[in-house]
């Protein structure tokens, strides 16, 4: 299924955050909106927004640095310059803010599609993080967190939130050591919800999923883990 693209404008108070929504030929099966890297809405997120457009969803990347810059793309962490000027807009971003902008996100998202079923979140990184936050406010269809940083401090919004979770980490992740991770898994366990899921990959590192970034970028984990996503998005959404 190919999908299109055009670009939303998301009403927050007297202004708007803008964002990238990609939507399937047909009509969609529902939505899911993507939160991005430290890196900005970059070509990378865009691609990934697509794909689950042709899986059959209208997927929203909203651009969350959007009080601070509008349409930051910092490439995929290359460049050591843009990689610190990324670290560094990450470290100034709210994310108690932020976290309410996305919310408005996905309320945008419900009410442009005028279905039943609430939509889901995927989140990478930075993204990962403020998708479990995200989740712990507001409904969601779903929750799937790729690599999210610091989440073993959040077992509280991990506890709270109501909708099915699935968590994704690399073995060899330099920002989530496996201590970090099995503390995380813990949690989740101590949630003894019997839908969420918790995958880690071998020889797989931080931002594993992103076919943008060559020095990282793990075909086959990738390639699993995106039949994860999709296949936890068909039994949540829709």
């Amino acid at each position: 299924m190919k999908a299109t693209s055009t670009v939303a404008k998301i009403k927050i108070d007297n202004s708007y955050m803008g964002g990238y929504l990609a939507l399937p030929r047909e009509a969609p099966r529902g939505g899911v909106v993507v939160l991005q890297e430290i890196f900005g809405v970059t070509p990378a997120m865009r691609a990934i927004a697509d794909d689950f457009a042709t899986e059959g969803y209208a997927a929203l990347v909203p651009d969350i640095y959007w009080r601070m810059q509008r349409d930051l793309d910092l490439g995929n962490g290359e460049d050591p310059a843009q990689r610190q000027a990324a670290v560094d807009f990450s470290e100034r971003f709210d994310e108690r803010v932020g976290t309410t902008d996305i919310c408005s996100s996905l309320e945008w998202l419900a009410n442009y599609l005028k279905q039943s079923s609430r939509p889901g979140l995927v989140g990478f990184c930075l993204g990962g993080r403020l998708a479990v936050r995200s989740a712990s406010l507001t409904e969601v269809a779903c929750m799937v967190s790729m690599y999210g940083v610091r989440l073993d401090s959040l077992g509280e919004e991990i506890r709270k939130a109501r909708s099915p979770m699935q968590f994704h980490f690399g073995e060899n992740d330099n920002h989530n050591p496996m201590v970090t991770i099995n503390r995380i898994r813990e949690i989740v366990t101590e949630r003894a919800a019997p839908n969420d899921e918790f995958y880690t990959y071998p020889d797989a590192e931080h931002a594993f999923y992103n076919r943008f970034r060559t020095d990282r970028f793990n075909e086959k984990a990738h390639r699993l883990a995106r039949s994860r996503i999709v296949s936890f998005l068909r039994q949540h959404i829709g």
